[in-house]
């Protein structure tokens, strides 16, 4: 069992880059947490907790969602220079960064156009080969009927929201309800702005890129995972020159809130 002290991260804001943060931890090496598109940051407390007991450890709002605005940064190569930006605020100059399903397209586009500033890349069912993922992840991009359905979920979301903020006996069922507890964070984002950032994580296939990716690479994926499918991340993971891959048997989408334990360790180790 991994030890991992009960920590509450610093909760700001970064002026220059417009996000919003967790940090925790202290030290030379320096380690950015990127949430998927319709989470938050709110998915890595227990990575950080693990993280930040050995190193400096942020975790970000992307643009979009929960406090950082989108602010017209609807594109991957957007984002990325955001969170290249908060770099330079916190003086950072080498980061490694742990990137998951959208937020791996984020990291993979940081290390490509600033191999400069990334020294280390892990990247969690990375949402890097928009063609090839499952037809069914294109439904809220559907003209008519996809709009709908995405707020109809967004509803959902906040019903759910509502119902953990009123019924005690929710707060307890930690490893029963991790997807309630995401629900609930994603509940209050505008669906505009997630349709839009959607459309920009498509528009990035990363195909023909990966191979210039030159630095230690380590590619995680649930082999249950229907969202970034594990075969998409094998490929992934050949195509970037001496990048390792892990699956974790039985995990979904979100291995870090799903079996935090197993995901840490395999993260650790590659830190290491």
């Amino acid at each position: 069992m991994i030890d991992t002290p009960a920590i509450s991260p610093i909760e700001a804001w970064c002026a220059v880059s417009r996000l919003r943060y967790s940090a925790a931890g202290a030290g030379e090496r320096v380690i950015a947490l990127l949430h998927g598109w319709g989470d938050t940051k709110e998915i890595w407390h227990a990575t950080i907790a693990a993280l930040s007991a050995r190193t400096r450890v942020f975790a970000l709002d992307l643009p979009g969602h929960g406090g950082s605005p989108l602010d017209g940064a609807e594109r991957m190569q957007h984002i990325a220079g955001r969170v290249a930006a908060f770099c330079t605020a916190q003086e950072i100059h080498r980061i490694t960064l742990v990137g998951h399903s959208m937020g791996g397209n984020v990291a993979l586009e940081l290390t490509l156009t600033h191999p400069h500033l990334v020294e280390r890349l892990a990247l969690v069912a990375p949402a890097a080969l928009g063609s090839a993922m499952p037809p069914y992840t294109r439904l809220y991009l559907q003209d008519g009927y996809g709009w709908a359905a995405l707020r109809a979920s967004l509803l959902l979301y906040r019903g759910l929201d509502a119902l953990a903020r009123h019924w005690r006996p929710i707060a307890g069922m930690e490893r029963v309800l991790p997807g309630l507890r995401r629900a609930t964070c994603a509940a209050h984002h505008d669906p505009e702005g997630l349709r839009r950032l959607l459309n920009g994580l498509f528009a990035n296939s990363l195909d023909e890129r990966l191979d210039q990716v030159c630095v230690p690479t380590l590619v995680i994926n649930g082999d249950r995972d229907p969202i970034v499918p594990a075969e998409l991340s094998r490929r992934v993971a050949a195509a970037i020159p001496d990048a390792q891959f892990v699956a974790l048997r039985g995990a979904l989408h979100h291995p870090m809130d799903e079996q935090p334990e197993v995901f840490q360790r395999v993260l650790l180790e590659f830190l290491a």
